[in-house]
């Protein structure tokens, strides 16, 4: 199991993405203050060098973590006033850089923040024309603006869509709906953290479906994936609110019980063990009765959630060695 999640991943790129353009803006204006000085534009290009300095240090002190939201919020504001200024001083010339300006809001923040921006940005850039320039040069430039605003929106709006979308396949196994070993990670990582700062117990349940190649040997593997979408549909209802069940393996399955000690852990994995044996499992061509054996691990202070995971895995094939259908705990293996 990767310790680098998708979630982990995602975002890691976002902040390279970031980092990239506050580090092109901070070169870009260094070098257009040369050319302002050149003009005899001291004031603007006093504002650019400024400007220009101060990205290239936010770039180089985030330059390994994410950029917080209110320097990359000035970033924007800066720009947009450059480009104001520009507009001001060198008319339908300076609302060039309006456009990549609007773009990069669309970057720099996501979903709601992103299209707010960028209607901030388009609403003072239409003013500073308005202001500036000619009525007709003015309105086709609002126009225009607002043209990339429209189409810049439903880029961000269906780009968080698919985002999600995608993190839900990631996150999701798609046989039973569960969650899977991808999600699995971050979730044990703060009960960790929970336990450690806050004395907060909780417990692992491993369960594996008993004699499953025989089931599929015979029935055929169809047959078998109906049972554990059954099984998987079973161990939902039964569990509490905050339980959290994932499938880890072909018909593995680990239930995360948050704020649990192993007195109560012991008692889920019981009701677990009859929800599955007490009632038949009814397949397309046969009905077959089901058991599980379960691994039952409350977390230690000195373990890792890997050595946690091994510990109920361990109780697990426990419970198989003694003869399947029952729950071991791992604590010497004591069968309930």
């Amino acid at each position: 199991m990767t310790d680098k999640s998708a979630d982990t991943l995602l975002q890691n790129f976002r902040n390279k993405v970031t980092r990239n353009m506050v580090w092109a803006g901070a070169v870009t204006l260094l070098a257009l203050t040369v050319t302002q000085l050149w003009l005899a534009h001291y004031l603007q290009a006093a504002v650019m060098f400024t400007s220009g300095i101060v990205f290239a240090a936010i770039a180089y002190t985030f330059r390994a973590q994410r950029i917080p939201n209110y320097w990359r919020l000035l970033f924007m504001v800066l720009l947009t006033a450059i480009c104001a200024m520009s507009i001001k001083q060198n008319g339908v010339i300076g609302v060039y850089w309006a456009y990549p300006l609007l773009v990069s809001s669309f970057f720099m923040f996501r979903d709601g923040y992103a299209i707010a921006l960028a209607t901030t940005i388009t609403v003072a850039t239409s003013a500073a024309a308005i202001a500036f320039m000619e009525l007709d040069d003015a309105w086709r430039i609002t126009a225009s603006l607002t043209v990339i605003l429209v189409l810049g929106s439903v880029f961000v709006v269906m780009l968080g869509r698919m985002q999600r979308l995608l993190h839900q396949l990631v996150i999701t196994d798609t046989l039973t709906g569960l969650q899977n070993r991808q999600r699995l990670t971050g979730v044990l990582n703060e009960l960790l953290a929970s336990f450690k700062r806050y004395n907060r117990s909780a417990s692992l349940l491993m369960l594996d479906l008993d004699h499953f190649k025989l089931l599929n040997d015979k029935h055929g593997h169809l047959f078998g994936d109906q049972m554990l979408k059954q099984l998987a549909n079973r161990l939902k209802q039964r569990l509490r609110v905050n339980d959290q069940l994932f499938r880890v393996g072909g018909e593995e399955f680990l239930v995360v019980l948050p704020e649990t000690d192993l007195a109560e852990a012991k008692k889920v994995a019981q009701k677990l063990l009859s929800t599955v044996s007490d009632e038949p499992f009814e397949g397309k061509d046969a009905q077959v009765h089901l058991t599980v054996s379960i691994g039952v691990a409350q977390l230690r202070l000195e373990q890792s959630w890997a050595e946690w995971i091994n510990s109920a895995d361990t109780a697990l094939l426990e419970a198989k060695r003694k003869g399947r259908n029952q729950v071991c705990v791992a604590e010497g293996y004591t069968e309930i």
